[in-house]
């Protein structure tokens, strides 16, 4: 959804398969010497003094401190360090005997909040050290930023020329503003700097072996951290997985499936059982149709509204529709949520074609204040997870970071046609993001000379995975091809079930699974289902001022993982600056 004036945050979408790596690279690029391998640790990094200082409220007893690294790890001695925020969460009585770490994914998403977000968990709060940081890139570690970059206000569907013509200028120039922005670090922000910089929180904080918990694509994050330092692994959870084996351009090439197949086996059925409730249509199709038309009365005639006494606007058209949607799809606890909304769509642009925007505008003054703030925050919220292709993230650093990790990381095809063939191929099929595959800055990116060992998971211990069978930003297909080659894995599955990012409230079963194995070391013998409980009914019909308030405080105000995660992250930043 979008605010005026529109600061459109950087997009990211996949493209064939075959992988043919770019030619070429600015100058900063050619600076970056490959870090395939860890690298010996230049003395003065390990023997600095860390400060630590109460952050966020007490009841948290969370404290954070800043660590300096090396802007480069193969380099350090080039005089360029960078700063890390680190948080950390001791157990209530006696000493640790063991370190838990944790991220949130994005990539790019802020991880202080995980240290007081695992010591919530009972089972890890009686003698794991939690722990959690900013990595670099974002949050209250030294950020990079493409402020200003253009961004994707097109509509993706639209498949003439001078459309995609916008859309490669849009992509081609992601990369100038980024990199000259964020003075000199964005080369550096890849995966193979990111685990280096976690092994040095691990000496500075005196362990042998980590414990991690890694949601999305924080799962990338601890595979490779399990490729690049195997000695120091303990017990490691990836849950809702990106396809760690294999180039990034594979994990964002199965997202139009997974978002499509949440929406129309997941939503629609929900949406039509309860069609005399929610208003939506009475069979799945019907509800798709309701999306689809709104869509397109959307895209024809806008609606630009005032809310809160017109102190904030929102601008809704086709663009908005979609992220509102594609938003709604890594819960299910948002379904009652995205039922009003768009049901509030349809009215507000009936209204407007019926009676124009002063009716429109009617339509929204019509709506109680605490309605109308709960529009106003919906519109505000970030994505939680591996966001969609192509779509808005309301920090700038976070989608820096984002950008700058995908792009760096691994190999992408060169040049527009690719995307432009993949949208052509994925859209009609998959229509609510599969447009949108060229909208994608890493089709035109110069990489850094990497090249990263591929995990295998050969000679490590047990890595547990779990997975939601309907996924939509990692789908299920990406875990089950991880897990065929990554040796020792266990994974579970929650069958009927869809949320990305389980472990922490989600499935009892899973729950149980995960705290036995961080806890004991005790995996399952062989991989697992867990039935999950499906999709609860929506809230009994309620004055509209109360429906909106009960679906914000049992939906996005906190209690999914990841946006409890997110919730805690807030309380505990900004303490160092």
């Amino acid at each position: 959804m979008k605010y005026l004036p529109l600061a459109v945050g950087l997009g990211l979408s996949a493209a064939a398969v075959l992988v043919i790596p770019g030619s070429g690279a600015t100058a900063s690029m050619e600076q970056v010497t490959a870090v395939d391998r860890p690298h010996r640790v230049a003395n003065r990094y390990l023997e600095q003094k860390l400060v630590w200082k109460p952050c966020g409220d007490q009841e948290l007893r969370t404290y954070c401190a800043k660590i300096t690294a090396p802007r480069d790890w193969a380099n350090q001695y080039a005089g360029h360090d960078i700063q890390l925020a680190v948080s950390k969460v001791a157990p209530v009585k006696g000493k640790p005997s063991r370190v838990v770490f944790g991220n949130p994914g994005g990539p790019g998403g802020a991880g202080l909040g995980m240290a007081p977000y695992l010591a919530s968990q009972a089972p890890l709060a009686k003698d794991h050290l939690t722990v959690g940081f900013d990595p670099r890139g974002t949050g209250d570690s030294t950020n990079v930023t493409c402020q200003g970059a253009p961004g994707y206000t097109m509509d993706a569907r639209d498949r003439d020329p001078w459309n995609l013509d916008l859309i490669a200028e849009a992509s081609r120039l992601s990369q100038p503003y980024c990199d000259g922005q964020s003075r000199g670090l964005l080369p550096y922000v890849t995966t193979a700097q990111t685990v280096q910089d976690m092994d040095l929180i691990r000496r500075l904080l005196g362990f042998d072996t980590i414990d991690f918990v890694g949601y999305s694509g924080g799962t990338w994050l601890g595979a490779y951290y399990q490729t690049y330092f195997p000695q120091h692994v303990g017990r490691f959870v990836l849950d809702s997985n990106a396809d760690f084996t294999r180039p990034w351009i594979d994990t964002f090439a199965a997202q139009p499936q997974g978002f499509e197949r949440r929406f129309r086996e997941d939503f629609a059925p929900w949406a039509a059982k309860y069609d005399s409730r929610l208003h939506l249509g009475s069979s799945p199709r019907a509800v798709i149709r309701t999306y689809e038309k709104l869509r397109a009365a959307l895209k024809k005639q806008p609606a630009i509204e005032e809310y809160l006494e017109g102190s904030i606007k929102i601008s809704y058209d086709q663009n908005t529709l979609d992220e509102i949607v594609s938003g709604d799809m890594y819960t299910k606890l948002d379904f009652p949520s995205l039922a009003v909304d768009l049901a509030f769509l349809r009215d507000l642009s009936a209204a407007q074609t019926k009676g124009g925007p002063r009716a429109a505008q009617r339509t929204v003054d019509a709506l109680s204040p605490s309605r109308q703030r709960e529009l106003v925050r919906r519109a505000s919220r970030d994505t939680v997870g591996l966001r969609p292709l192509g779509r808005i993230v309301g920090d700038d650093a976070e989608g820096a970071t984002f950008t700058a990790v995908t792009c760096n990381d691994t190999p992408w095809p060169q040049g527009r046609e690719h995307g432009e063939q993949l949208a052509a191929r994925l859209g009609p099929k998959y229509p609510l993001i599969g447009w949108s595959m060229n909208e994608n800055p890493c089709f035109y990116w110069d990489r850094p000379h990497l090249t990263m060992p591929q995990p295998t998971g050969q000679g490590l211990p047990t890595t547990l995975m779990v997975q939601s069978a309907h996924d939509p930003a990692t789908p299920y297909e990406l875990a089950a091809s991880a897990h065929s080659r990554y040796a020792g894995s266990r994974l579970v599955t929650v069958s009927r079930e869809g949320d990305h990012g389980v472990y922490g409230g989600v499935n009892k079963c899973a729950d149980k699974i995960v705290n036995t194995f961080l806890i004991t070391g005790k995996a399952p013998a062989e991989d697992v289902t867990c039935v999950g409980e499906g999709i609860p009914a929506p809230s009994a019909p309620q004055p509209e001022a109360e429906y909106g308030e009960s679906t914000a405080q049992h939906g996005y105000d906190g209690h999914t993982p990841l946006r409890r995660i997110a919730g805690f992250t807030e309380a505990v930043s900004g303490y160092l600056h």
